[in-house]
């Protein structure tokens, strides 16, 4: 489990979690993660990113602009890769 929080109290405007790194996917083994959410007074924007182990790029995969929605909210992202990955 990873847990992350930010608050506007805080001198930081941006905070990274990385997962571990996932092996390849194929026909029959599509990864799904699952991750919840909750936003308060966020004024930025909440982003999943996707990257290859074989790339230095960042692919931008899912994204949540700062709503006041005080609630825990729920995403699921599936994702392919024929190489390894992280997200």
């Amino acid at each position: 489990a990873y847990f992350l929080s930010l608050s506007s109290e805080l001198r930081s405007s941006s905070a990274t979690l990385r997962t571990n790194v996932f092996l390849p996917t194929d026909k029959e083994h599509v990864c799904q993660i699952t991750f919840h959410y909750w936003i308060s007074q966020m004024s930025g924007t909440l982003m999943v990113g996707f990257q290859k182990h074989s790339e230095d790029t960042i692919t931008n995969i899912w994204q949540v602009s700062g709503e006041l929605q005080n609630q825990w909210k729920a995403s699921t992202i599936a994702i392919n890769s024929t190489e390894k990955y992280e997200v």
